[in-house]
């Protein structure tokens, strides 16, 4: 595939992932709520669903803080309401730093969690699964995916994706970073563009390029296909306690 397609089929598939994440983190606190009756007690279930997930969020901005010289402060994996309505799951005391080191850690979260999906996906021989939609080879890709279900482990990792890939991306304080380094880097992009600079990428550098890109396009492509399994089951669960109940989530 093209480079440049290939960057464009990452962008789409990131875009589709963020809109599951969110439509998923609704509908699993809501199905809560519809079962439990309880707004707290449904954000308490949520916290314990995506705990694995909430973990490596936190530990991985801790380990990269530690990796870049930045004083860090206590963990905490608890939910915690805060004055503006909202619950956080999860912080660490992360000290000042300046905005390239704080970008890093903010992305951290991302990394991590792409590199354990793919990790994940290898021990479970997912590769076809991620073909079946980047490529449509439905035949060999669902004959290969039956070969994995019957993996005496496979669903306790496909739980573990879904909870790590689905904790996985920036929250809004670990995007906060990003604003000085985008404008930074938009104006230079500027300058060279006005000088008339264009560079042309090697062979050396187009192949690390296309690395990176097929490697965020398996775990993200993987993270889609799990979410929208998770998705339809949730929603099925959903409509029917729903109608058990008599009872219906707004959004």
């Amino acid at each position: 595939m093209n480079i440049w397609l290939s960057l464009v089929w990452l962008i789409a598939v990131f875009l589709l992932m963020s809109v599951l994440r969110r439509w998923i983190e609704a509908h699993v606190q809501g199905l809560a709520y519809l079962i439990t009756g309880h707004p707290t007690v449904a954000i308490w279930v949520f916290f314990l669903v995506f705990l694995p997930g909430i973990m490596v969020h936190e530990l991985s901005h801790w380990l990269a803080a530690k990796m870049l010289g930045v004083p860090t402060g206590r963990i905490v994996i608890w939910p915690q309401a805060k004055r503006n309505n909202t619950v956080w799951l999860g912080t660490i005391q992360v000290g000042r730093a300046d905005p390239l080191r704080s970008s890093l850690i903010g992305l951290a979260p991302l990394v991590t969690g792409s590199l354990l999906v793919v990790l994940i996906g290898a021990h479970l021989r997912l590769d076809s699964l991620a073909d079946v939609l980047t490529t449509g080879q439905w035949e060999t890709g669902w004959a290969a995916l039956s070969q994995s279900i019957r993996l005496p482990d496979f669903w306790l990792w496909i739980y573990l994706i879904f909870a790590i890939a689905n904790r996985m991306l920036p929250s809004p304080a670990d995007r906060e970073a990003w604003k000085p380094m985008a404008l930074f880097v938009a104006c230079l992009t500027a300058i060279a563009i006005a000088a008339g600079w264009t560079p042309r990428l090697g062979s050396d550098a187009q192949g690390v390029i296309r690395n990176i890109v097929g490697f965020l396009l398996y775990a993200f492509t993987l993270t889609v296909a799990i979410d929208l399994i998770m998705a339809l089951g949730i929603a099925i669960l959903e409509a029917f306690v729903g109608l058990v109940r008599r009872q219906r989530v707004s959004y």
